[in-house]
Order: structure tokens, then C-alpha cells, then sequence
């Protein structure tokens, strides 16, 4: 087998490589939060609607909220899983860093760890998470695998997107129709595998890029959306 030679490049190129990625990371996780949270305010809207019989019908409402969220749920996992060179997407992040292995050495990685933590060899145990063991480089084909499990995993939602929402395509014909289970595990695996870029790419570690909402964001479905004035108009 012939190995790959890897381009030469200046510390000043490797920093503005790890600037670009950071940069990246950022209006991912953006998008990626948002996508999370918009997951949950689903599902919450989905249990009150399941333990409520009076407001179950008519669906009119209740259908108009399930295609819209589709539709954006959709269109974000096919986004952030874009293999378009022009996009910002996570493959497009996890391409371009296989593309140039030497921005993101060994030495460079466990630099940023405590003292402490190199003692501990708690940087290394986290570069064999992208690398052989010893090795001074990530793993190209560690990086092909993520990218590979990225495309299973979003698969039926990019194809139901690309031909029933995206486009009017002729032949509409797919595979079987993502459920929300379906949509569940994609965000789930675009999330795990978000989070063990940002500490390869950025230094810090997170288990999940979903925040968490600090006010009650119930609240206005607390209270009767339409009174007896408006009944009467």
C-alpha cells in the first residue's frame, strides 16, 4: 500500500488552519444547538398533545406543527452533514482536517492539557481517540470512519429531504420514510460526533451541544391562547 505523503506546512499555516476550524465549530454548534433544542420543544409539545383528548382534534394545527418541524429538521441534518466544498458543514470539517493531518500533531494536542494532565497522560489517551497509539498523526482512516458513520446515520433523512422537501422530484420513490426515531439517532450521532471534534479541534471537552433553556419556555402554553373577546369578533 502507498502511503499518502503529507504536505509540509508552517507554523503560520497551522495556526490559520485551526483558526478556520474553530471558526467552523462555531456556526455549527449554532446550528446543531438549536436543532437539539427545537428536538425537545417537539417532543414536549408531542407528550402534551398525546395526554390532552380535547385538544387531539381537530389535527389541522397539530399536522401544520409536525411538517414544519420536519421540514427544518430535515434541512439541518442535511446541512450539517453537507459534502459540498462551497458549505460549512461537519463533513466538510472532519474532510478538510484528513486533508491536513499536520495542523494537529501529538505534541500539539497534549500541549494544551494541564501539566498535571500530560502527567496523567490524559492528552494522549484522548489523541489515541483519533490516532494509532504512539502515533505523532491522526488517523486518515479513523477520520474516514466518522465521516462514513455520519452518511449511514443521516442517510433516509438527507434522501427523504433531497426529494420531498428540497425538491419536486419525479421520482419520489425512497427507501422507507425516515420516522422520528430515525430523525432521533441522527441528531444523536451528529451530536457525539460534534463533540469529539470540538476537543480534538478546540481543546474542550463537552458531552453535548444542546443547551440548556434557562427560562420557562412553557409558560405561554400555561394560559388560554383565544378569549371569550376574540370568540365573539
Amino acid at each position: 500500500m502507498v502511503r499518502r505523503r503529507e504536505r509540509i506546512m508552517t507554523e503560520k499555516q497551522k495556526v490559520q488552519l485551526r483558526q478556520k476550524w474553530k471558526g467552523w465549530l462555531e456556526k455549527i454548534a449554532n446550528d446543531l444547538s438549536w436543532l437539539l433544542t427545537s428536538h425537545d420543544i417537539f417532543e414536549r409539545v408531542r407528550n402534551i398533545v398525546d395526554s390532552n383528548k380535547r385538544i387531539q382534534s381537530p389535527d389541522l394545527f397539530h399536522r401544520w406543527i409536525i411538517d414544519n418541524y420536519v421540514a427544518r429538521v430535515a434541512v439541518g441534518i442535511g446541512r450539517l452533514n453537507d459534502h459540498d466544498s462551497r458549505t460549512i458543514s461537519l463533513h466538510r470539517l472532519i474532510k478538510d482536517i484528513s486533508e491536513n493531518l499536520e495542523a494537529i500533531t501529538r505534541d500539539y494536542f497534549v500541549s494544551r492539557y494541564t501539566e498535571r494532565m500530560q502527567n496523567k497522560g490524559a492528552g494522549d489517551h484522548d489523541f489515541d481517540t483519533f490516532a494509532e497509539k504512539n502515533s505523532r498523526l491522526i488517523s486518515r482512516g479513523r477520520l474516514n470512519d466518522d465521516i462514513d458513520l455520519l452518511d449511514e446515520e443521516t442517510r433516509l433523512v438527507k434522501d427523504f429531504r433531497n426529494r420531498w422537501i428540497a425538491h419536486f422530484d419525479l421520482n419520489r420513490e425512497i427507501e422507507r420514510m425516515p420516522t422520528f426515531g430515525d430523525v432521533d439517532k441522527s441528531l444523536q450521532v451528529i451530536d457525539r460526533i460534534f463533540c469529539k471534534y470540538y476537543l480534538l479541534v478546540d481543546g474542550g471537552g463537552m458531552t453535548t451541544t444542546k443547551p440548556v433553556v434557562q427560562f420557562d419556555w412553557e409558560e405561554p402554553l400555561k394560559y388560554a391562547w383565544i378569549n371569550d373577546d376574540q370568540n365573539s369578533e
